[in-house]
């Protein structure tokens, strides 16, 4: 059996001092307990350590050689210990984190920041999925949280709302409705609608298009080939409308202009979690996310894209 860090450390202390009484002194222990600790690491180790007369301590060979490499022993067995701490304190490991590309623009990026910063031991895997396929790799334990954006409720998983983003009109600069500070539903609805097929987000599509329904309106719908096209090149002419959350258009290219709608329209991003056993790199993610919620407005009627 190898000998106690204690044991070094009382042995060193002494070695220091060569004096029982000063070193007792110094550990805060009682002389004779001091002398016994060093007697136990000698028998322990089978050498002996130290010559003691009744005026004076010195080092054998022995105890010179542990004298000589016993403080580095100890300070990387401190090293270790505080490793060991900092480790047990510290979140490790890996998340993997599926989104849309809609949440691509500031959503994701915000918060993979954010667990960057407090969290630099996790390491942070990302895909960009479809909302459909972001709940199923949930599901099946393929990713350890989602990003989506107007995802319905499904078997396996749990879904949290994190941000509610306002929706306006997104146009081109010589369009008739970039003039305007606001504009009514019922106006967009006058222009060609640009919209993604609704095999690629059925529930995204259908949140469109019941907008216009729930308040009467038929507007011609005019379908995207892909299905999210980030140079918007299908607003690329004088009429037609798209849809799009304010947190999209960070940075949005010169020629095209988001219009706030007059309804208090938004379009809710959420997380998506496993229904049972959420990971712990999933958990800091989840409650970084609800923090941001509150700190950045995200759930008010005022949230704003940063």
């Amino acid at each position: 059996m190898e000998p106690e860090v204690r044991l070094l450390r009382y042995f060193l202390a002494v070695a220091d001092e060569l004096s029982f009484t000063r070193a007792a002194r110094r550990l805060h222990i009682a002389q004779p307990s001091l002398s016994a600790q060093i007697r136990k690491l000698e028998a322990q180790l089978g050498v002996t350590l130290l010559q003691r007369d009744t005026r004076s301590v010195s080092l054998t060979p022995a105890g010179q050689a542990l004298r000589a490499r016993g403080p580095a022993a100890l300070a990387g067995l401190t090293h270790a210990w505080d490793a060991a701490r900092r480790a047990g304190e510290e979140l490790t490991g890996t998340l993997r984190l599926a989104y849309t590309l809609s949440a691509g623009y500031d959503t994701a990026p915000q918060l993979v920041q954010a667990v960057h910063e407090r969290h630099p031991g996790v390491e942070i895997v990302t895909e960009v999925l479809p909302t459909a396929a972001i709940l199923r790799a949930v599901r099946d334990r393929r990713a350890d949280v989602g990003l989506a954006r107007a995802a319905r409720p499904a078997d396996g998983v749990d879904l949290q709302t994190v941000r509610r983003d306002p929706v306006g009109a997104l146009v081109r600069v010589d369009h008739p409705l970039a003039e305007l500070d606001a504009v009514a539903l019922a106006t967009v609805a006058r222009y060609p609608v640009a919209i993604h097929p609704r095999a690629a987000n059925p529930s995204y599509h259908d949140f469109v298009t019941g907008l216009f329904s729930d308040q009467g309106l038929r507007p011609r719908l005019v379908e995207r080939d892909i299905s999210f096209d980030v140079s918007q090149r299908t607003v690329g002419d004088a009429e037609t409308v798209a849809l799009a959350g304010l947190s999209s258009t960070g940075g949005l290219a010169a020629h095209l202009r988001w219009v706030a709608l007059t309804e208090p329209v938004t379009v809710p991003f959420v997380l998506v979690l496993p229904a049972a056993e959420v990971s712990p790199t999933a958990e800091v993610f989840a409650r970084i996310a609800a923090e941001h919620a509150v700190t950045r407005r995200w759930l008010g009627p005022a949230a704003e894209s940063s």
